[in-house]
């Protein structure tokens, strides 16, 4: 029988080989939380997309991207894979979170597409975030609709792995959706969907958050 120091030695070189096999497949190891219940709405994102439509690729499976992301820049409108990673995860102080049993099938992935950002620690900016957002890991803020397909909402971070994919491109074997999901966000007055916005090169602003996408 293995001790719990042989255990532990055990498990961490299981996590290597499967940061290793993911490398290898294309997929980057990262950090995700999930956002769009109560004032945190998908629809006044950074992207200035305005109402986003379920129909319209990767619907609500929306994400908002650290501004530390790597390729953050003109990061509007981009798609990624993702999918659970049963690990460990850190915050941006340094705590630990263990998720090695969060992820309901860690085999099945989603598309995602980027319609926000997630700003690091800046003086002016009220939703600066320097827990999850300061670069430590590769962090996604996901909606709420696509976390849940992934793990259990009461976890509230986990660990994923992602990698970019065309916005057409749909998972070999994707998650499916949950029997109770989290109710609706709907516009009374119907916004033009962010396939009808214009030109996503220039500055949009949103909830006192502006960036440029170049």
């Amino acid at each position: 029988m293995l001790g719990v120091g042989q255990l532990a030695l055990a498990l961490t070189l299981l996590l290597r080989l499967a940061s290793a096999a993911a490398d290898e497949a294309g997929w980057k190891v990262g950090r995700g939380t999930f956002y769009g219940i109560g004032k945190w709405s998908i629809h006044s994102g950074a992207c200035g997309f305005g109402c986003i439509s379920e129909d319209q690729p990767a619907g609500w499976d929306v994400v908002a991207l650290s501004d530390q992301f790597p390729g953050f820049a003109g990061s509007c409108g981009r798609c990624y894979e993702i999918r659970c990673n049963p690990a460990t995860v850190k915050d941006g102080y340094g705590a630990s979170f263990d998720r090695t049993h969060a992820c309901i099938d860690p085999s099945t992935s989603l598309l995602v597409r980027v319609a926000d950002a997630c700003p690091c620690s800046y003086p002016n900016n009220w939703y600066s975030n320097k827990r999850w957002c300061c670069g430590d890991v590769d962090h996604m803020d996901i909606s709420v609709w696509a976390f849940e397909k992934l793990a259990d909402k009461k976890w509230g971070v986990i660990g994923i792995q992602y990698r970019p994919v065309p916005c057409n491109k749909l998972p070999d074997n994707p998650a499916p959706p949950i029997s109770n999901p989290t109710p609706g966000q709907y516009w009374r007055n119907k916004q033009p969907d962010f396939m009808q916005t214009g030109d996503l090169s220039t500055p949009k602003a949103s909830n006192a958050r502006t960036y440029l996408y170049r």
